[in-house]
């Protein structure tokens, strides 16, 4: 069979790992006859007249031409190859080591009929076959990686075994070994893959492994042959539901050594089975196409879009081609899923809106004051002011709502001027209303994926982003603003010194000065044209930009309007004591930088650190977010983090 493959991308992983447990036919399936296993591997219709499918078949009528119909439709099907000996094919083979397995002699068994499948083989398909061996004993674990050398698999085979210890017999870390070999797979992407489990008793010892061994399954693209020995009460459905979603086959016993027996009929299905048949086809392009397979008397679909190639059952499934037909919801049967669905969606529209609101600008305020304005500033410039962002009649009431509750709480003037200070367009009630929103969203999202505990982290994270956001633009904003007072004050006192009034003077440097310093001014002179005192605007930019400089020189004029002297030289006075302090500032800065960066490094390290221990060792790292004590921990160390960072900072924060 052609080796062909597809990229899932990021939100096809999560679908697929989603789907195992809710996609249709896969919980309700049952176990079907291994003798007329039928089912579509892959399609490549890169030429959509001519498109080759690939299929199982190990029915009574193996290799008959089978007959095909697109959209209802029959159409003309070409005679079918058998997959070439010389294709490069990986199988992963997990072997479940634990107590019932060993007692129950299907671990023997299945051993037996794995080694005489080894040994048995001949012609090309010595070399063109590869086998990995994994355990699935207490831990998981590779016995023998990708070889085709008949002696080392066949020593790797009389490894396996239950452990030593009685109390690691019991265990069997299941999905710990299919996530290996998963993995394994999709390393060896030039193989052909397969992957064929043997159990006996339910995973107890992977954690929360089952994920991402749905996950590594699903990249790897591989059917999977689930054995499963179920006289000792054992339940495989979570196999069963593995082997339905990505392709397959669930083969049961309840007589132990009968494992055998399953062993050679999966060897059956995968070496002398798999068949490729080219049809034609009148789909176009981008079309998505319902391909019915019949053959040996059983009928499979498969859905796949003209123009591409797909391997992988799930990738054939409708939900993977946005084709379900029948009308069954992809998330039926979990609220919970579709709960998290859901708030995805809505958090990503939040996001996208925030982004909206930062970004655009309202002028209705600019065209009000344009009469009063008008050329103090670059007639095409856009001022930034408040803009009304609800739209609905039920936004627009729970804004109203919220704004109500903020300032009897005292919270929207503290909102107000934080919007100010950052020189964001929003109203602050909207904000609250937005903000708060987010936080709901986020916690309840967290506790719908991952329990209490995130929800609580995702809560809390979607507590202090945006707050720590508008912080850093605010100072941002603020230090620019404070850099540029010194050249400020000079050039007012040079236009004074020219003849200018104090209001002119402020009128024609506020054309010339930088942002933010050139805005502020620009509103000075707005706010004194429609009747507001000079000196009043003035403290009114001290207090949005929490500038006890520009608060003394603001002092400094009001005294002098009160007593009389000379402006200009007071300014200039002014001006050099802020320069001189300015270069305190920036003594201080290069003197404190080696502590700052400590502080930043020690903050940042402990998230870097337990990020890569988690990629190295997730089981190990898991606790942490799955054991109360884990959890415990987590808090203790977090808070232990945000009060070593307080004191650092207080130790470098050197007020000037």
């Amino acid at each position: 069979m052609k080796r062909l493959r597809i990229g899932l991308g990021a939100g096809g992983l999560v679908l697929v790992v989603l789907a195992v447990a809710v996609v249709p036919g896969a919980s309700a399936a049952s176990s079907s006859n291994p003798a007329t296993f039928v089912q579509v591997r892959a399609v490549d219709s890169l030429d959509p007249a001519s498109p080759t499918v690939s299929y199982f078949d190990a029915g009574t009528d193996q290799g008959a031409p089978p007959k095909i119909t697109l959209n209802g439709s029959a159409v003309s099907v070409g005679t079918p190859t058998p997959d070439p000996a010389s294709t490069q094919r990986g199988i992963a083979v997990v072997l479940d080591t634990s107590n019932a397995a060993e007692s129950s002699g299907s671990l023997v068994a299945a051993k037996s009929a794995l080694k005489a499948w080894i040994t048995g083989r001949t012609g090309a398909a010595v070399t063109s076959e590869e086998f990995a061996i994994y355990a699935a004993n207490d831990t998981g674990v590779l016995v023998q990686d990708f070889t085709n050398d008949t002696t080392k698999l066949v020593a790797a085979i009389d490894q396996v075994s239950p452990p030593t210890s009685e109390a690691a017999r019991k265990k069997s870390a299941l999905w710990s070994a299919i996530r290996q070999a998963g993995a394994g797979l999709s390393a060896n992407s030039q193989l052909e893959p397969e992957l064929v489990v043997m159990s006996a008793q339910a995973d107890n010892a992977s954690g929360n492994q089952q994920k991402a061994a749905i996950g590594e399954v699903a990249s790897a693209n591989t059917p999977v042959f689930s054995l499963a020995y179920t006289g000792g009460g054992y339940d495989p459905s979570a196999l069963h539901s593995l082997s339905s979603t990505y392709g397959g086959e669930l083969l049961t016993t309840t007589q132990g050594p009968a494992m055998g027996d399953l062993v050679s009929k999966t060897q059956a299905i995968i070496d002398n089975g798999q068949y490729a048949v080219t049809y034609k086809s009148t789909a176009k392009a981008n079309q998505v196409v319902n391909l019915t397979l019949t053959a040996s008397g059983q009928t499979t679909s498969a859905y796949y879009t003209a123009g591409t190639s797909a391997v992988g059952y799930f990738n054939l499934s409708q939900t993977a081609n946005g084709a379900n037909k029948s009308g069954v919801s992809l998330l039926q049967g979990s609220i919970g899923l579709i709960l998290a669905v859901l708030l995805v969606l809505v958090a990503v529209a939040m996001a996208a809106y925030a982004i909206i609101l930062v970004a655009t600008r309202d002028n209705s305020l600019n065209n009000v004051l344009q009469p009063y304005s008008e050329g103090y500033g670059p007639q095409d410039e856009v001022e930034e002011g408040e803009a009304s962002y609800a739209k609905t009649a039920i936004i627009q009431r729970a804004v109203e709502v919220t704004e109500q509750f903020a300032e009897s709480q005292g919270y929207l003037s503290r909102a107000e001027n934080a919007l100010e200070r950052a020189n964001l367009p929003l109203r602050a009630g909207e904000a609250l209303f937005f903000y708060a929103a987010l936080v709901v969203i986020a916690t309840i999202l967290g506790f719908a994926l991952s329990g209490f505990f995130m929800g609580l982290v995702f809560g809390l994270f979607a507590a202090l982003v945006p707050l720590a956001a508008i912080s850093f633009i605010a100072n941002r904003r603020r230090k620019k603003f404070l850099s540029l007072l010194p050249d400020t004050l000079q050039l007012l006192s040079g236009t004074l010194r020219a003849g200018y009034s104090l209001m002119q003077g402020v009128e024609a440097i506020s054309q010339e000065v930088d942002e933010p310093m050139g805005q502020e001014l620009r509103r000075v002179v707005t706010e004194a044209r429609l009747g507001r005192p000079l000196e009043e605007a003035l403290e009114g930019v001290a207090e949005r930009m929490d500038s006890p400089d520009f608060s003394w020189t603001v002092m400094a004029i009001r005294i002098q309007r009160e007593v009389g002297g000379n402006l200009s030289e007071l300014l200039l006075t002014v001006a050099d004591t802020m320069t001189q302090r300015e270069r305190l500032r920036r003594d201080v800065a290069s003197l404190t930088a080696e502590g700052r960066i400590s502080a930043i490094v020690l903050a940042f390290l402990p998230f870097g650190l337990g990020v890569l221990m988690y990629v190295i060792n997730p089981d190990y790292m898991s606790k942490l977010f799955t054991d109360t004590l884990g959890n415990v921990m987590l808090g203790l160390a977090l808070v232990g983090m945000a009060v070593g960072f307080l004191w650092m900072r207080s130790i470098i924060n050197i007020e000037i």
